[in-house]
């Protein structure tokens, strides 16, 4: 059975520049498919290694108070710019 296509719209720069990230004989639609599944890994990368820092700082006591202080500063600093509007 064939499968079902659909069109996307681009302008005919784009297309190029997917036509050049592809391999001898690769399909656009390939080439769409890897730069997808680039952007998850690189996210996923990125949010792994967010979450190691994250992790690591709240070990160390010093971050966390410093983090607590600032987050204090930034909801000081809201409440009167709320309170010099009403």
């Amino acid at each position: 059975m064939a499968e079902n296509k659909t069109t996307i719209t681009t302008r005919p720069a784009t297309r190029d520049e997917l036509q050049m990230l592809a391999k001898p004989n690769e399909s656009l639609d390939s080439v769409i498919g890897r730069l997808i599944s680039h952007y998850k890994s690189t996210q996923t990368r990125n949010r792994l290694a967010w979450e190691t820092r994250i992790a690591k700082d709240r070990k160390n006591a010093a971050a966390v108070a410093w983090a607590e202080r600032q987050a204090d500063r930034l909801i000081d600093r809201l409440t009167e710019r709320e309170a010099a509007k009403g």
